[in-house]
């Protein structure tokens, strides 16, 4: 089971309020297995294999109950306590240009086991 799961887009095609809303369903003690990325829907309503905007999590651990919010426009990453006592964690985009802006947009979340990159 993914400690992650997308709950919801706000302020689609407003850089001041556009943010992605993830909600924390198990404790994780690292969010940088998480990939979250901007795609389409084909004609044929199936998602597109071209992935867009791509944000990777920080290291960081979350608790059951927490919230997580994606910001698309430029600030620093940060963690307050709500008001249901758990914690909100913002993070930012820093992309200066709206990303769910268009009909048939979709955030798609992954949840990597690990990674590898090479230097070509």
């Amino acid at each position: 089971m993914n400690a992650l799961k997308i709950h919801s887009i706000d302020g689609k095609g407003d850089l001041g309020k556009e943010c992605v809303w993830l909600s924390v369903d198990q404790d994780a003690p690292d969010i940088s297995f998480y990939l979250l990325c901007d795609t389409t829907f084909t004609a044929e309503d199936k998602i597109s294999n071209e992935l867009r905007h791509m944000y990777w999590f920080n290291k960081m651990p979350v608790k059951k109950g927490d919230w997580i919010r994606l910001w698309t426009k430029n600030g620093t990453n940060n963690s307050v306590k709500n008001e249901k006592g758990t914690m909100t964690h913002n993070f930012f985009w820093n992309l200066g240009k709206t990303v769910w802006n268009k009909d048939g947009d979709a955030v798609t979340l992954f949840s990597l086991e690990s990674w590898k990159t090479t230097r070509v």
